[in-house]
């Protein structure tokens, strides 16, 4: 049978024998029942909790904070109905202030904002400030979390009467699941702040798919109500990058309501492996290593102990975090890298390492990318090929009788492990 899985805007194929089993880790099917700009609005109008109408019509400046160019998320259509929404309650785009969000990923660039916004808002709104995480010009701070975590944000963010987040509900490695308050606590946040959250990742519970007593997540929306997230509007996606599901309203009861959705997709059945093609889900997922990572969780807790991890991830900016890199040229093995950063304190950038040799320290990984060179593989510690096939050939003798898995959009997934 011939696979194939998501490549930066193409895709990736090969031809598995006749005799080998191979499962698709597939999502479940949901087809959107409405257009999704239509969807985004009614689910305006149909506000889950409260939102505290009456401080919005009062204020004189609303703060929106989007995502930036690594999320998939349709920010321009999410914009455009909250911005006819906002006019409708007499709010001009003279009081509406946009914040695109990147945590510390590179601030956006013009360029990026044509994506991320459209031409058509970016001549309406004047005021838009791309994020820096390490500006100190740029925050502000605000105290200390319940759990310790120093609070940073965005000043504009901070100085608006009434402040919206929006954002895409994905499964997310650690916290559970992506978007909520997290586009203006870590979008929008200071080195110190996303540190602090990011090192719950170490504690019982911080885990894919769970937010209940999660501490990274519980951690999150403490935060979320320290900076005063007023609103929160949220799409769900599918693996066509269709929005099938749009919440808004309490920046917590609202994203709940879009997790639990999310999660009837995301969940999926499976069973161990030998061997596990995982892909993050193609452009902008693959845009580099440090997002492209994200792939690894899923495929490591299906992969048997001394199996294999195909990666298929383009790369084009190859790992996209310099600290990454650097922390593994530090150390000759995975598990040399796992006992590091676990019994020291915790640095971001590096932590991203931390997660990379977890998977690695349990299955061989071979990335395919035509960006990763063989030098830089070395120091990621894994092997590298620049076709699937050329992969499979490599994996494939190495079991008797091999069992393969494929993940088209394994970021994207929570498996349920079935032992049988």
């Amino acid at each position: 049978m011939q696979i194939e899985v998501p490549y930066g805007r193409e895709k990736q194929s090969c031809n598995v024998p006749e005799s080998v089993q191979c499962i698709y880790g597939k999502l479940r099917q949901v087809e959107p029942e409405q257009d999704p700009s239509l969807q985004i609005r009614l689910a305006i109008e149909k506000l889950i909790g409260n939102i505290n109408q009456d401080k919005l019509v009062k204020a004189q400046k609303i703060a929106i904070a989007v995502s930036d160019l690594t999320r998939p998320v349709p920010s321009r259509l999410i914009l455009e109905e909250l911005v006819a929404w906002l006019n409708q309650l007499g709010i001009t785009e003279d009081q509406i202030i946009i914040l695109i969000g990147g945590g510390l990923h590179r601030p956006a660039t013009p360029e990026d904002l044509k994506y991320i916004i459209g031409e058509q808002l970016l001549g309406r709104i004047k005021n838009i400030v791309a994020h820096d995480a390490d500006n100190k010009e740029m925050l502000t701070f605000l105290g200390t979390s319940a759990q310790g975590t120093p609070v940073y944000v965005n000043k504009y963010f901070n100085q608006a009467d009434y402040r919206i987040v929006t954002g895409m509900i994905d499964a997310h490695q650690f916290m559970g699941f992506t978007a909520g308050v997290k586009g203006a606590v870590i979008g929008l946040g200071g080195r110190p702040t996303i540190t602090g959250n990011h090192a719950r990742l170490f504690s019982p519970g911080a885990e894919l798919g769970r937010l209940e007593d999660n501490p990274a997540r519980l951690d999150l929306e403490d935060i979320g109500k320290i900076i005063g997230v007023d609103m929160v509007v949220n799409v769900v996606l599918n693996d066509k990058k269709q929005v099938v599901k749009a919440v808004a309203g309490h920046p917590v009861e609202a994203h709940r309501q879009g997790a639990e959705f999310a999660k009837g997709i995301f969940g999926v059945q499976m069973k161990p492996a030998h061997i596990v093609i995982a892909s993050p889900g193609g452009f902008p997922k693959d845009l580099n290593v440090y997002q492209a990572q994200k792939a690894l969780t899923p495929a490591s807790q299906i992969v048997k102990e001394g199996g294999t991890i195909i990666l298929v991830a383009q790369c084009i900016e190859g790992t996209g975090e310099e600290s990454f890199e650097q922390e593994m040229s530090l150390y000759r093995n995975p598990r040399e890298v796992v006992e590091s950063i676990s019994s020291r304190e915790f640095v971001i950038g590096p932590h991203k390492a931390y997660l990379w040799t977890r998977a690695l320290a349990k299955a061989r990984t071979i990335i395919v990318s035509d960006q990763i060179s063989p030098t830089l593989a070395k120091t990621l510690m894994v092997e590298v090929v620049s076709s699937l096939q050329e992969a499979l050939d490599m994996a494939l003798p190495n079991y008797t009788t091999p069992e393969i898995v494929v993940l088209p959009y394994a970021s994207s997934m929570i498996p349920i492990i079935n032992i049988i």
